[in-house]
């Protein structure tokens, strides 16, 4: 049962489930927000025959149907014409623009011979099976990744990340059908630590978040073409936020090592890997808001050696400051130059975090109702916390370790970024470890051609 909005959605799930025939009942209104016990008892009574139909009845399709096991098969082939080949190439953009594979930007063609070089650089057979993607369930098999990162750009050099973050999207602990079906603003962040930044060329530095890098643009383009491709989500279909969010185009945020303090832990090592390692994660990250030392412009008063008051009333004011959003992580990306001025002072990421988590927090009244009956078990609040005093305090997340550290982006102005995330469904930050071809040097070798120089200051 569910609100009139996500009736197509309700469907395109029973479908990909594979119960077709399972009822889906719509409520008369688009949303239940607001409205009073005695509204909800009319939705209640107005659907009641279709719900105890629903339960009570099965169709003969149903009844004979027979579930086959899912297998991968052979991608066919297109074909397109034109009379030149940027003819036969707009006719394959119209194409895929009409049939809902596209992202809007013109694609590369997925040649036989592109994608084929693209699995090779796997290491891994075409058919094999990474996972089942939400929210239509689509085998999301190292061709269909090869497939989709060809048409996002991106270099051979790429498909190990790609597979990584192939692996997190289908992993259950990011959720992927609650990120991509809410109607709450979230975009899958990709976040990349390790050697395999300076590899791929990918920008840590000045702008990191922006264009100019093959790899950042394709391999964040390539992170929604799975989404569309694979996943089969699509806005007002299964996809059902109001407005969006920028980093639905894709975005990547790799981790500057090279300007992290002395002492200080990565990311990656954070998240229980090796320093030696690579790794990719997938963030649900709702908003990016920027933040940085605002006593350099009170001359008057002197300078406090702490984290500035603007990161905390920041982090008060994320989304998970509502119990519906309540649980999940917050991430500060620091740029270089602010995790050097933190540094300086005795910082490191583990006594940021600490403190942070100590000088933020909610208002129990502002909160949630009280007593939370339902949400607590659902949240996994303690009950001390449910039974502060109205003006007691509860933490914007559950521990320290929920306020995630990373040095991303140049050595500027200090200018840096609170991001918070979706948390109203069960996703949580997912972290795959990116594994290597035995052609790896020489799959670097051939990226030479195609870098960018990076701004180190």
């Amino acid at each position: 049962m569910v609100a009139s909005v996500f009736a197509e959605d309700a469907q395109a799930s029973v479908q990909a489930m594979g119960l077709p025939d399972m009822p889906v009942v719509a409520l008369s209104v688009a949303s239940t927000n607001g409205l009073s016990h005695e509204e909800l008892v009319k939705l209640g009574q107005e659907v009641e025959p279709a719900v105890l139909a629903g339960l009570t009845r099965m169709t003969d399709a149903a009844k004979n149907r027979i579930i086959e096991e899912r297998k991968a098969k052979p991608v066919g082939e297109l074909v397109f014409k034109g009379k030149t080949y940027q003819d036969a190439v707009d006719n394959m953009d119209k194409f895929f623009l009409s049939h809902r594979m596209s992202d809007g930007y013109p694609v590369v063609p997925p040649t036989r011979e592109k994608v084929d070089e693209m699995i090779a650089a796997s290491g891994l057979p075409g058919d094999e099976i990474l996972g089942v993607m939400e929210p239509r369930k689509g085998l999301a098999t190292v061709e269909m990744i090869a497939i989709n990162g060809v048409m996002a750009g991106c270099r051979p050099a790429y498909m190990p990340v790609l597979v990584a973050m192939a692996r997190a999207f289908c992993d259950p602990h990011f959720d992927m059908h609650g990120v991509m079906s809410t109607a709450g603003l979230t975009a899958p962040l990709v976040i990349i630590s390790g050697p395999i930044v300076r590899d791929l060329n990918l920008n840590y530095s000045f702008s990191a978040l922006g264009p100019g890098w093959r790899a950042n643009s394709t391999i964040g383009r390539a992170s929604r073409l799975f989404c569309i491709n694979i996943g089969k989500s699509w806005p007002g279909v299964n996809d059902m936020k109001d407005a969006g969010n920028p980093a639905k185009f894709g975005m990547v945020l790799a981790e500057n090592e090279e300007q992290t303090p002395e002492g200080w832990s990565t990311w990656r090592e954070r998240l229980g890997f090796s320093k030696e390692d690579s790794t990719v994660t997938l963030y649900a990250a709702q908003s990016f808001r920027q933040f940085n030392d605002s006593q350099k412009n009170r001359s008057h008063k002197p300078y406090q050696k702490f984290i500035d008051p603007m990161v905390i009333n920041l982090v008060n004011t994320t989304l998970g400051t509502s119990i519906e959003q309540w649980g999940k992580d917050i991430i500060l990306d620091l740029s270089a130059g602010m995790a050097a001025r933190w540094a300086s002072w005795g910082y490191t990421p583990e006594k940021i975090q600490q403190e942070v988590w100590e000088r933020t927090g909610i208002r129990r009244d502002m909160w949630g109702h009280v007593p939370l009956g339902h949400f607590a078990e659902v949240k996994g609040v303690p009950p001390e916390w449910d039974d502060q005093p109205l003006d007691g305090r509860v933490p914007v997340v559950p521990t320290p370790q929920d306020i995630r550290i990373i040095v991303g982006g140049g050595n500027g102005a200090d200018a840096s970024l609170v991001i918070d995330r979706w948390g109203a469904g069960g996703s949580y930050t997912t972290t795959h470890k990116v594994e290597l071809p035995g052609n790896w040097k020489k799959l670097v070798e051939d990226l030479e051609p195609w870098k960018t120089p990076i701004v180190v200051k």
